[in-house]
């Protein structure tokens, strides 16, 4: 039941936290580099992963490469 998401269903902040972990950053690194709370990276990787289906964040990635989300 893979959804048809277009770029502007996921949000800026939830794309940023997407790209960033595909280049392998941790949560604490992204929120460093984000300047938010480490715990508000979370909510919005698993913002990102429920629109999408994905059963895990690396899935999530995948997918959102796959779909030319991420730039």
């Amino acid at each position: 039941m893979a959804s048809k998401l277009s770029e502007s269903e996921l949000t800026q902040r939830e794309r940023q936290c997407l790209a960033w972990t595909a280049q392998g950053k941790a949560v604490a690194d992204i929120a460093v580099l984000v300047q938010i709370a480490p715990r508000t990276v979370l909510f919005h990787l698993e913002n990102a992963r429920r629109k999408l289906g994905a059963a895990s964040i690396a899935q999530c990635v995948a997918e959102a490469l796959r779909r030319g989300l991420l730039s």
